[in-house]
């Protein structure tokens, strides 16, 4: 059986997170964020990071195990051991002002 392993990527307040939500629905396809692995709980959220090594053994136990998903989010840097997983990369890019609107 055909895996479908996606996963979306752009800069900051481009809409990868929203479009990945959005094709995961309409794929009926489980969607994570990068954010959800990269950044500990916290409140308010963002503050503090997960550590490299947590990060990955997350990842791991959440996609290794499953044929289909939709991943959002950059894991530039830090999770290039997971790209021989995705079976499409989409770069997504917006223009500089939709991208900063993204962001306020």
């Amino acid at each position: 059986m055909k895996s479908r392993r996606i996963h979306l990527m752009g800069a900051s307040g481009s809409g990868v997170t929203t479009l990945g939500r959005a094709l995961a629905g309409r794929l009926a396809l489980p969607h994570h964020d990068s954010d959800d692995y990269f950044w500990l709980p916290t409140a308010p959220p963002y503050q503090t990071t997960r550590p490299g090594a947590e990060r990955l053994r997350l990842m791991r136990e959440m996609f290794l195990p499953r044929l289909d998903w939709v991943l959002s989010g950059s894991v530039t840097g830090w999770g290039e051991e997971l790209a021989p997983l995705f079976d499409l990369v989409v770069f997504v890019t917006a223009p500089r002002s939709g991208a900063i609107a993204g962001l306020m």
